[in-house]
């Protein structure tokens, strides 16, 4: 069953919204390893979200740090996927993307602090072989209406067609623009295993004294 992506406009993966990344071309471990960056990431075992939630924030609470990122992964279809838990909000930068889509990867970045109390918009992100390929707010109306990167083309028609810049319901033009990624990218993520079941996860920030 495809599930696609755009359920994550009805709650995202957590209390704090969702950070998702989504690889075509790795294989799930690999695309945990490059998200871990500098340092190796640590194996945790099999979490619901809710447990690895408690786990991290019982972490925090003995390390007196407020450092530790985790993701669960798994594979949906030909895409691997890593769902963020933790400190992640505001410490997930797409920068280091350019190095994870190397040697021709697709890597797809979804992102949206939805408690940050200065409201930013949800965004896309896409990068491929080492190149940030395209992205966009998708929530236009009172942000930035440019689709950035080097082949915005690739997204542009379909954000008009859908009338996504002209929008003024953030939650309609946040679903709007995942039902456009999701068919322009052939995006899915599985709905009920990321909220309900366990999957293999790993620290990739904070691994100092796992």
């Amino acid at each position: 069953m495809n599930d696609g992506i755009a359920w994550l406009a009805e709650g995202g993966t957590s209390g704090t919204g969702y950070c998702v990344t989504l690889a075509r071309g790795l294989e799930p471990e690999e695309l945990v390893r490059r998200l871990a960056r500098d340092s190796a990431p640590v194996s945790l075992g099999q979490y619901t979200g809710y447990d690895l939630d408690t786990y991290l924030d019982q972490r925090e609470r003995e390390r007196r740090r407020s450092d530790s990122v985790a993701v669960r992964y798994g594979a949906s279809g030909d895409l691997a996927f890593a769902v963020t838990d933790g400190y992640w909000p505001g410490e997930m930068p797409t920068g280091p993307l350019l190095g994870a889509s190397k040697d021709g990867a697709r890597v797809f970045r979804l992102y949206y602090e939805s408690q940050n109390p200065k409201l930013p918009p949800p965004e896309f992100s896409y990068f491929h072989d080492g190149r940030y390929m395209c992205g966009f707010d998708m929530y236009m109306h009172t942000w930035s209406h440019e689709i950035t990167g080097t082949s915005p083309e690739l997204v542009q028609e379909a954000v008009l067609a859908a009338g996504i810049p002209d929008e003024s319901e953030r939650d309609v033009a946040h679903a709007k623009s995942l039902d456009v990624v999701e068919r322009t990218f052939r995006l899915s993520l599985p709905r009920e295993q990321v909220l309900h079941g366990k999957l293999p996860s790993a620290l990739i920030q904070g691994q100092a004294s796992a």
